[in-house]
């Protein structure tokens, strides 16, 4: 598996993942956003995209995963856990949040199984389910 930057022809992966996790609506602004500040790296196996991670380095000084998504039928595979680790390896912070739905069982026992822990949730979001914070120390 290949962690990169985005490169050509792949945008269209990108937003379909996007848009299946975040809405059609939502996808094109949030995937550009991150792919013009060069926070966007794409997992791909023979040039297929098998998942992204969008990320960003001013949340309170700190870096901030803002969205991961892994095709389906590529998940449980350690796709996430290396795109997490790329992330790790280039965040000017030692610093590392993330955060999921409540309702979002999978995605938190990913979260423990990278090494994350509880760091506290948001309510009254418009999705309707609190949102929780999770925090990792990582080594410069």
């Amino acid at each position: 598996m290949d962690i990169r930057l985005l490169g050509p022809g792949q945008l269209d992966s990108i937003m379909t993942l996007a848009g299946d996790v975040i809405g059609p609506e939502r996808a094109g602004p949030f995937v550009r956003s991150h792919v013009e500040r060069h926070h966007l790296l794409v997992a791909a196996r023979d040039d297929e995209v098998v998942g992204f991670i969008a990320y960003r380095t001013d949340w309170f000084q700190c870096t901030f995963v803002s969205l991961v998504c892994v095709q389906k039928d590529h998940r449980r595979r350690g796709v996430a856990r290396a795109l997490y680790r790329a992330v790790e390896s280039m965040s000017p912070s030692p610093r590392l949040y993330s955060s999921t739905e409540e309702t979002n069982a999978v995605s938190i026992q990913m979260h423990s199984a990278l090494g994350f822990a509880p760091s506290g949730y948001i309510d009254n979001l418009p999705q309707g389910y609190r949102e929780l914070l999770f925090y990792k120390r990582i080594h410069p």
